[in-house]
């Protein structure tokens, strides 16, 4: 049987399917499900708990996901990915309804765990899911579009929650309410089923084995990769934690304006120009975008003026646009197809890991040197990722090519 036939998929006839819809409106809601904690830092502030844990609850949910994705993902596979999202819906359904009940430290750690833990069920299934449908020749535009339907929730939830606040009557009322629209998942998760030939159907999948992990963990192209997105999502972590300090610093208001322009320029371009992602050279378009990217970050460590400071949020979005979705269109092809939904996912924890270790190194940094190191830092990240890019060969070597066109 061909591991390709699903990831062959023509990519119109994919864009109308019923499983598209069904897993982009999926990935759309369980995001949702994360861009109202916003508030979540105001609503603490409301309770009886010590200002100095507000850090320890906010990050909780990112430390587990943090943890428990790379340990759970061997796991998941075609065959049960199904099953453990429903898991995994119920699971933050009842995370989000259990906030009303938690008014101390512990009590409210212990949410924030289980959500973590939800939001890694959630996720890793729906890659794994999604990871079925990529159509091969389409991959990159194909995350760009996944990365849209993420993005939506962060520009769209955040602004409306002030409102939303004074509808309900406060933060634990708006999370019940997104809990009840989190059980529309269930419905778009039961929508989703398996297409392939009726051989296909009765093969049963399994999860990697030990020696299959370490197998892949051994690919010198894999881990250039990860460690290449994972300097990226530093870079971008460390703008996102302490621009709004560097704006202040530099006499710029509303420096938050930079971060949506970011977001416009990364959903223009995925939007826009997503399709012509494939049509190039990933490896190279990365090198290009991560060099461009790192005289950005130069620009930035030296910006006075307030129209190059917006000027740079909007070419930090287009670089980001382009970097995040070929970076996991590249991880798509040159992983085998028994690895790739496990890869995808381990590409999926740098964000995560990036966001964990960026705060951790910019703090010091800030505290010693000021904004400007910081984003020098960024700068040389994005060049030693560029480099390790050069390192990384094109897509999939011929035997394994010539082993998949046989099996087709």
């Amino acid at each position: 049987m061909s591991e390709e036939k699903h990831t062959g998929k023509s990519f119109v006839g994919l864009l109308h399917s019923r499983k598209f819809f069904c897993l982009m409106g999926a990935a759309f809601l369980a995001y949702a499900n994360i861009s109202v904690f916003f508030g979540f830092y105001d609503h603490l502030r409301t309770l009886p708990i010590d200002p100095a844990d507000y850090g320890v609850l906010i990050g909780a949910l990112a430390a587990v996901a943090l943890l428990v994705r790379p340990l759970i993902s061997p796991f998941f596979h075609a065959g049960n990915a199904r099953s453990l999202l429903f898991l995994g819906t119920s699971l933050a359904v009842a995370s989000l309804a259990a906030y009303s009940l938690a008014d101390e430290f512990w009590s409210l750690l212990l949410i924030r765990v289980l959500h973590g833990l939800s939001f890694a069920v959630v996720g890793t299934a729906l890659m794994t899911l999604i990871v079925e449908v990529i159509p091969k020749d389409r991959s990159a535009q194909f995350f760009g579009y996944i990365a849209v339907v993420t993005l939506i929730p962060n520009t769209l939830v955040p602004p409306f929650l002030p409102f939303l606040g004074n509808l309900l009557g406060g933060f634990n009322q708006i999370l019940l309410v997104f809990a009840a629209l989190t059980l529309l998942m269930f419905p778009l998760v039961w929508a989703i089923e398996g297409d392939g030939t009726d051989k296909e159907r009765k093969s049963v999948p399994t999860g990697l084995t030990r020696q299959e992990i370490l197998e892949d963990l051994r690919d010198p192209q894999v881990i250039l990769l990860l460690l290449s997105m994972l300097m990226l999502y530093c870079g971008h972590a460390l703008i996102f934690f302490f621009l709004d300090g560097y704006g202040k610093s530099i006499e710029v208001a509303y420096a938050g304006v930079f971060l949506t322009l970011s977001t416009i320029g990364e959903i223009g371009v995925r939007v826009v120009a997503g399709s012509s992602f494939d049509r190039q050279d990933k490896v190279r378009l990365s090198i290009r975008t991560l060099v461009v990217l790192a005289i950005c970050y130069v620009l930035l460590a030296h910006s006075t003026g307030i129209w190059l400071f917006f000027a740079l949020g909007l070419l930090f979005g287009l670089g980001w646009g382009i970097a995040m979705p070929v970076f996991n269109g590249l991880m798509f092809e040159i992983s085998k197809p028994r690895f790739r939904a496990f890869n995808i996912n381990l590409g999926m924890q740098m964000f995560q890991a990036g966001f964990f270790f960026g705060p951790i190194i910019g703090a010091p940094l800030l505290a010693r040197w000021g904004y400007g190191t910081i984003y020098h830092l960024c700068a040389g990240l994005s060049i030693l990722a560029a480099f390790f890019m050069t390192i990384i060969k094109k897509p999939a070597d011929k035997k394994y090519a010539e082993k998949e066109k046989k099996n087709e």
